[in-house]
């Protein structure tokens, strides 16, 4: 079923995205990675994305939510070859589309989460992330994010903390 099917079978466009936001509810994620960036000013970069998955029979949803957001890639799940998966990791893409398209149509389950989600991308946004403070902040809402969610991260917010290219930075150029 496309847009134009759920239009012509009585629903409006309104209610078809209130149902892709209760879809994303309970199928999608707003992950954030910390990943150790060697040549960046403090050793690791913070990335948001958001990601969606669905088993391949069922791909087509991809494809609406995809066509209504306005933004991402659908592609075979890495390694489970009967998934497909809808990611968005542009920055610029989540700011304009992704995030207003949730605050349009918001979620109840993945609130917070989006919440946090949004509030690190406008930190990103406002370059909070090439300063110590703006850093610390960013990151400590990254771990907020997290606590207590599926996945285990590679690095330890102590790990992060104590990079010593971090520790350079503060000690000699922050001052």
């Amino acid at each position: 079923m496309d847009v134009a099917q759920g239009k012509s079978a009585g629903k409006d466009l309104e209610t078809i995205c209130y149902h892709l936001a209760g879809f994303v509810d309970g199928e999608g994620a707003f992950p954030i990675q910390t990943r150790k960036t060697p040549w960046t000013k403090f050793g690791f970069t913070i990335t948001p994305e958001f990601k969606i998955s669905q088993h391949k029979d069922n791909g087509e949803i991809l494809n609406i939510l995809q066509k209504e957001i306005g933004c991402g890639k659908i592609s075979i799940k890495s390694g489970q070859p009967n998934q497909l998966v809808l990611v968005e990791k542009n920055r610029k893409r989540l700011t304009e589309l992704v995030i207003p398209f949730f605050k349009k149509y918001p979620l109840i389950v993945k609130k917070q989460s989006f919440q946090k989600f949004t509030e690190i991308i406008e930190g990103l946004n406002n370059n909070e992330q090439d300063n110590l403070n703006g850093f610390e902040r960013l990151l400590e809402l990254v771990f907020q994010k997290t606590k207590g969610g599926k996945g285990k991260r590679k690095y330890t917010k102590e790990e992060i903390l104590s990079n010593p290219q971090r520790l350079y930075v503060e000690n000699h150029l922050e001052k």
